[in-house]
């Protein structure tokens, strides 16, 4: 069944700790793959911008994506900003 919602976040590095992010969604990328409905879940850096990172997500349905926003994994990415790693983030749906 091909994918019929996906989600996006973008993410900015703060300055020095774009390895510690990039090692951050991962862990956040892999606790999400197994909800339900998770087609997909990538994290990948930007080739030309270091320091930017793309999350982006592949749901079986509409609803499913929306569920998924009231994971327990996804209070990571608020941390993100807390924890200092990262100082931006942009999220498309």
């Amino acid at each position: 069944m091909p994918a019929c919602a996906f989600n996006t976040v973008h993410v900015r590095a703060a300055a020095g700790r774009s390895a510690e992010l990039g090692e951050r969604l991962r862990q956040i990328a892999e606790a999400v793959r197994t909800a339900p409905g998770c087609l997909d879940y990538t994290v990948r850096r930007d080739p030309v911008d270091p320091d930017l990172w793309t999350v982006s997500g592949h749901w079986a349905c509409a609803a499913q994506l929306t569920e998924h926003f009231a994971l327990p994994a996804l209070q990571g990415f608020i941390e993100l900003t807390s924890q200092h790693l990262a100082r931006r983030l942009d999220f498309d749906h």
